[in-house]
């Protein structure tokens, strides 16, 4: 049996973490062919960076100095408090010589000593659109006593394909419906008449997306966290689009779209969260959005080819938009929790 031990990764060890790197990439590209690639950039930030709100710990299975397997332990401190999300992965060619089980031993061991409750992690399995992913994570995990909690599904937009002449058709039919309301495209942190209204929406992304069994609670999001949030993605060179739809005559912000863009990434790119107000839906606001962001886009990299995205597939409404404005389903991503408690 191999022998190994469960470190942390030392950030100043230049071949330890080369030797991460390339599990991470090795496993990756070897469960999931066919979804976005694999980006270092984004493990490497998340060496020496955080958020002032959670703590990302990165631990590794470490034999004679080469790295055989990966776990990353995210443990949020201003709210969710007894949840600890976390990924893990093992090369290939080290698989079923126990190092998941010892890394997941480990994960479970850490949370527990912060005082979690619930374990949770996100892991994607085949799906319409591609029946390449292995599923291997799902199989491991329903092994290990966790039990699938939400299930949601994986669309890409291939821009070059959009028909841009439905998409102004679809744009004129939902502006139609959207007078007294504008649109306020930006780049980075939102601006500061913004910065309130879009805090209350973040939180309500929390409360208002389908969550099934995922025991994720409440949170309370402010300008202070939206603004450090800003910080930690100028600090990864990523690139964070968004669209605000602000009611005129109240000047609230009913609802907003963004896109990210990773540091050094050329052709694929996230859709991340959508949220309209309550009290302003019915206005096509959400169609609306997604086709100024998706053309933002497009002004600010026109080479860009692929947008990812996922939604829970119960939220009938949001896919309906997003297959209408071109993304079309890959495969399907479930997010597994077990109590530990």
């Amino acid at each position: 049996m191999t022998h190994y031990d469960i470190v942390p990764v030392d950030p100043s060890d230049h071949a330890q973490v080369q030797s991460w790197l390339s599990v991470a990439k090795a496993a990756e590209e070897h469960d999931n062919p066919g979804l976005r690639p694999w980006n270092p950039l984004r493990p490497l930030t998340n060496l020496v960076l955080s958020t002032d709100d959670a703590r990302r710990e990165q631990w590794i299975a470490v034999c004679d100095g080469r790295v055989l397997g990966r776990l990353e332990l995210v443990l949020s401190d201003q709210d969710n408090t007894h949840l600890a999300n976390f990924n893990l992965s093992v090369h290939p060619a080290e698989r079923h010589r126990g190092i998941g089980s010892a890394l997941l031993r480990h994960a479970e061991e850490r949370a527990v000593e912060d005082g979690r409750t619930t374990l949770s992690s996100w892991i994607a399995v085949p799906g319409p659109g591609n029946d390449a992913v292995s599923g291997v994570g799902a199989a491991f995990a329903v092994g290990k006593g966790f039990k699938q909690s939400l299930e949601c599904a994986v669309r890409v937009c291939e821009l070059d394909a959009v028909d841009e002449e439905a998409l102004d058709q679809l744009w004129d039919a939902a502006f139609a419906r959207a007078e007294g309301f504008e649109l306020v495209p930006f780049a980075g942190a939102p601006p500061e008449r913004l910065l309130d209204g879009m805090a209350y929406l973040h939180a309500r992304m929390y409360t208002d997306m389908p969550l099934g069994d995922w025991d994720l609670q409440e949170a309370a999001i402010d300008r202070v966290r939206l603004l450090d949030w800003a910080r930690q993605r100028r600090q990864r060179g990523e690139l964070h689009l968004q669209v605000a739809a602000v009611h005129k005559e109240s000047g609230e912000v009913a609802g907003f779209t963004e896109i990210i863009v990773e540091g050094g990434e050329e052709f694929h790119c996230v859709q991340g969260d959508t949220i309209v107000d309550p009290r302003f839906r019915g206005h096509r606001l959400g169609t609306l959005l997604k086709i100024a962001n998706q053309r933002l886009l497009r002004g600010w990299r026109p080479r860009m080819k692929y947008v990812w995205t996922g939604n829970a597939v119960s939220n009938d409404h949001m896919i309906s938009i997003n297959e209408a404005v071109g993304y079309r389903i890959d495969c399907h991503e479930l997010v597994f929790q077990k109590k530990i408690a």
